[in-house]
């Protein structure tokens, strides 16, 4: 792709750069089969095998359905599917979602409604916490297996104009809001797209995109026409969110987030040369934020970042590019971006990677003066099984426990006294679903709890 380096230098010009190290390489980018490109994608997910889906928001493939005996030619917003290494996956293009049951075959963009059909738009697609995709389509939510493409489960989301892309929880509850914001809600529903939850009644605004702490316990909203991302919190599991958030980030008009899977990090993309976002961010651009530390009314200092790579194709004469699809290999030193351009600039999915060492929450606190230390498991993501090992400077009573992100313990891996030393055991998960678990060395007396996130993925 040729990089049109007017609209780069214009974009500096525009906004001043903050003083944050770009990281980030770009790599290649992906197009579909045939060689043209997206012009528009909502969203892009990677699965739990490392496969990158994309969702482009116009219709892009034709399909011949049967409905009540007769036979249509239909359009359809097909979800395009890479295996790493940037070729097609045999999956690829999905048309559409079919059922183990006898629930008809849905078309993607295009519904049947008892008795006609409806056409429906790509409002974002997203991975769940066991690698398997979540595709808004207007105010329908699929969950898709992401090793066969068939539909597991399936919402109509009530009263919303059109929705936004999901998030999940580390429980994998599924969130969900309303791009026409003025007073709808922000839904949460369990695991099978069932029991819908009102969390929080919006008042206004325009909105692309929301994300979730692993916890549940925070929500980042952006309002788009407000030019600012609002976050809403509650105290614990058991009580409501604030009816009034704090406002953390001013002067962006976000329509992308993603939580990076090592860092923990927030990223947000910050707005368009069309809606060029106020000092002192930069347009067309990705920023990293330590979440637990974005406070109200303060401008962050923002810890990474990566810069959208505008097209040479700007018919219009002006690049509009929206950043509004990231994610994150597993091991977080690949990024997927995307980006919405109104047809005016060619759009593909751009691949960044970066050489960084990235640092945990769990790597920072894993390993204290006392001499204790947890490592990180090997391999991490596993199935069924995986490696732990820990050292122990002295002789101790210790436990090594497994836990699943209800804080429920799964597994006791070892309970009793350990002489100084380093050790290793086997995790078998077997018995496990898929899903993010946690590991925990404790050693009471020495005032010691280590704890280290580990994916298991079936």
């Amino acid at each position: 792709m040729k990089i049109n380096r007017l609209l780069i230098l214009l974009s500096f010009v525009l906004v001043p750069m903050l003083a944050t190290a770009q990281n980030w390489t770009q790599d290649t980018t992906f197009v579909p089969a045939e060689g043209d490109i997206f012009s528009d994608v909502h969203g892009v997910a990677v699965d739990g095998e490392g496969k990158i889906w994309v969702q482009p928001y116009y219709a892009t493939e034709t399909i011949i359905a049967t409905r009540n005996g007769a036979l249509d030619t239909l359009s359809t917003r097909a979800i395009y599917i890479y295996n790493a290494d940037g070729t097609p996956n045999e999956m690829s293009p999905l048309l559409e979602i079919e059922w183990s049951d006898d629930t008809p075959t849905d078309t993607l963009g295009v519904v049947w409604l008892e008795d006609h059909y409806e056409g429906f738009s790509g409002r974002g697609i997203e991975a769940d916490q066991n690698g398997d995709i979540i595709i808004s389509s207007w105010t329908r939510l699929y969950k898709v297996d992401h090793t066969t493409g068939m539909g597991m489960a399936k919402a109509d989301v009530p009263d919303m104009c059109a929705i936004t892309e999901t998030t999940t929880d580390a429980a994998n509850n599924i969130y969900v809001a309303s791009v026409c914001a003025a007073d709808t809600p922000i839904l949460k529903y369990d695991s099978n797209l069932e029991n819908p939850e009102t969390l929080i009644t919006l008042t206004g605004s325009f909105s692309r995109d929301l994300q979730v702490a692993p916890d549940g316990n925070t929500i980042f909203w952006s309002g788009y026409t407000n030019g600012a991302v609002f976050k809403y919190t509650k105290p614990d599991e058991f009580s409501g969110f604030n009816a009034t958030p704090d406002t953390v980030l001013r002067g962006m008009r976000v329509e992308s987030y993603d939580i990076h899977p090592v860092t923990g990090y927030l990223w947000v993309g910050s707005g368009s040369l069309n809606d060029v976002p106020a000092a002192p961010w930069t347009p067309q651009t990705w920023y990293a934020f330590d979440w637990t530390t974005l406070e109200d009314g303060v401008t962050p200092t923002p810890l990474d970042s990566i810069h959208w790579v505008p097209g040479a194709d700007v018919s219009g004469g002006f690049d509009q590019a929206r950043p509004r699809g990231l994610d994150f290999s597993a091991d977080g030193k690949t990024a997927y971006v995307s980006a919405f351009a109104a047809a005016e600039t060619d759009v593909d999915v751009q691949v960044f990677t970066t050489e960084q060492v990235f640092t945990s929450v769990e790597d920072e606190t894993a390993e204290l003066p006392s001499g204790f230390k947890l490592d990180q498991n090997y391999p991490n993501p596993f199935n069924p099984t995986t490696q732990i090992a820990y050292t122990v400077p002295e002789a101790s009573n210790i436990t090594l426990k497994v836990y699943n992100s209800l804080g429920q313990e799964v597994q006791n891996l070892f309970e009793g006294n350990r002489s100084a030393g380093r050790y290793e055991v086997t995790f078998n998960a077997s018995g496990l679903s898929s899903g993010v678990y946690y590991y925990r060395l404790e050693a009471k007396e020495a005032g010691v709890s280590l704890t280290r996130k580990l994916t298991l993925i079936k």
